[in-house]
């Protein structure tokens, strides 16, 4: 087994979630079977990546695809956020844009992330995340306690300098913020500002799971989770014989963290 690894948001979200779906998807390459969804979430799944690449290429300059005419609720959601687009401030613009550090004991791991849009200004030096959701709008208390927004953050007053090396000040902890938009409450941003004790919290969260996860690698023991409820969306319910939590899956809406949205990257192991 590889000696480093390379951590998104999700691993470290599906790890809490449950140590057993952790090892079966990111160490053992269990194939990902079919997951207990209904049509309409997997529908609301594939609109959310047509519609965070036509934000990109807008943002790019090209033009947004004509096939948005033959999904009414895509292009309700553009009309959206045409209208409603959240204010920018003015700098320099990262579109889907990563990050990667290093993270762990003697920097062992690295910790990796990919924003939707980053604004680095100058006048005065901030740096601005923004995130486009889809599904069904959080509070901003959720939001905070989100692994996307701890990575995110903590990514950023990390390894933002790399970016722009000539404005270093934009990615002091008390300047960095990340808002999501709802195209669901698109009046409403949530935005969530960032500071040293923030900061300082979040390398010691990030840091402690890593190791927990180092340990279990040594051990080599992954746990099923206690919580049923994390079951009702797995795919692998049947390697467990838990099948039984998914009978009400589909009256459920699984955590934004966990949804395929979020699986751009597949974990860099071995």
């Amino acid at each position: 087994m590889t000696d480093s690894l390379t951590f998104a948001q999700q691993h470290l979200y599906t790890y809490r979630a449950c140590p057993r779906r952790f090892f079966l998807r990111f160490l053992a390459h269990i194939p990902w079977p079919e997951a207990p969804l209904g049509i309409e979430q997997e529908q609301a799944y594939e609109r959310g990546r047509r519609f965070h690449r036509w934000i990109e290429r807008r943002f790019l300059g090209l033009p947004v695809a004509d096939e948005s005419d033959r999904d009414p609720v895509l292009k309700g959601w553009w009309d959206i956020y045409q209208r409603h687009a959240p204010p920018l401030p003015d700098g320099l613009r990262f579109i889907e844009t990563s990050l990667t550090v290093p993270i762990g004991r003697d920097d062992k791991h690295r910790l990796t992330g990919r924003f939707d849009l980053l604004v680095i200004g100058d006048t005065p030096p901030a740096a601005t995340l923004f995130d486009w959701k889809t599904g069904e709008p959080r509070p901003i208390e959720r939001l905070q306690r989100a692994w996307q927004t701890r990575v995110y953050l903590f990514l950023a007053a990390e390894g933002g300098t790399a970016l722009t090396p000539h404005n270093p000040t934009a990615f002091e902890t008390d300047r960095i913020s990340l808002t999501y938009w709802y195209v669901e409450d698109p009046t409403q941003p949530r935005r969530i500002a960032y500071d040293a004790a923030a900061h300082r919290r979040n390398r010691s969260e990030l840091e402690a799971i890593v190791a927990e996860i180092d340990t279990q690698l040594i051990e080599n023991n992954w746990p099923l989770t206690d919580d049923w409820s994390e079951c009702r969306h797995c795919a692998y319910q049947a390697y467990c014989g838990r099948q039984a939590a998914g009978r009400d899956a589909l009256d459920d809406t699984p955590d934004e963290d966990e949804a395929p949205d979020d699986l751009w990257l597949e974990p860099q192991w071995g």
